[in-house]
C-alpha cells in the first residue's frame, strides 16, 4: 500500500508522533512529508493519506486546509487523522473544515488518533500570566494539568502511535 503522511508541526510534537506512525508501518511503502513541501497535485497517487497537526486554539493549522482543497476533486479515498494537543481532555473537532471536504468528494476517514503534547510553543512566563487571569480553582487545575502534560509526547505516547499505524490497515 502506498502511504502519504503529512504534517504540521509548530513545536515538534507532532512530528516526534508522525515519525513513530510511520514505524508502525514499516511493512508499507511509506512517504513522510511536512505539509508545506507537499505536491497537491500527487496526493490522489496514494492510497492512504494521514493528516497531522498540532491543535491551536481548537483548530489544526490551515496549512492542511489549504492541502486538502488544492487536491480536490482528486483525493483518495481513503484518509486518516492524528494530532497533538495540550489538554487532558481530547473535546475539540479540529478536522471539522477537512472532513466536510472529504465528504463532499467521496473520500472516507478510517481512522483518528490524538496525542497529548506539552505546550512548548507558548512560553512559561505568558502561561502563568493567562493562569493568573482565571479563578482560583480553575488556576489549580490548569497548574496540575500542565504539569500532568510535561515532557509528552512521551515513549508511553509514541509507542501508542506506533501502535496505531500497525492496526490502522486493519481498517482500510
Amino acid at each position: 500500500m502506498k502511504i502519504l503522511i503529512t504534517y504540521f508541526s509548530n513545536t515538534g510534537n507532532t512530528e516526534k508522533v508522525a515519525y513513530s506512525i510511520k514505524e508502525g508501518l514499516k511493512e508499507n511503502e511509506v512517504d513522510l512529508i511536512p505539509v508545506k513541501d507537499v505536491d497537491a497535485s500527487k496526493i490522489a497517487a496514494y492510497d492512504l493519506v494521514l493528516l497531522g497537526s498540532g491543535i491551536y486554539a481548537s483548530r489544526i493549522d490551515k496549512s492542511l486546509v489549504n492541502l486538502v482543497k488544492e487536491a480536490a476533486p482528486n483525493l483518495p479515498s481513503k484518509f486518516a487523522y492524528f494530532c497533538t494537543h495540550a489538554s487532558l481532555e481530547f473535546y475539540q473537532k479540529p478536522f471539522y473544515n477537512i472532513t466536510k471536504i472529504l465528504a463532499e468528494h467521496g473520500s472516507k476517514i478510517v481512522d483518528e488518533f490524538d496525542c497529548v503534547g506539552d505546550n512548548i510553543g507558548i512560553p512559561l512566563k505568558t502561561r502563568m500570566t493567562m493562569f493568573d487571569k482565571l479563578p482560583e480553582d480553575k488556576k489549580k487545575k490548569a497548574l496540575e494539568d500542565m504539569e500532568k502534560i510535561k515532557g509528552r509526547p512521551n515513549k508511553v505516547d509514541l509507542d501508542k502511535a506506533k501502535r496505531f499505524g500497525e492496526t490502522l490497515l486493519k481498517k482500510v
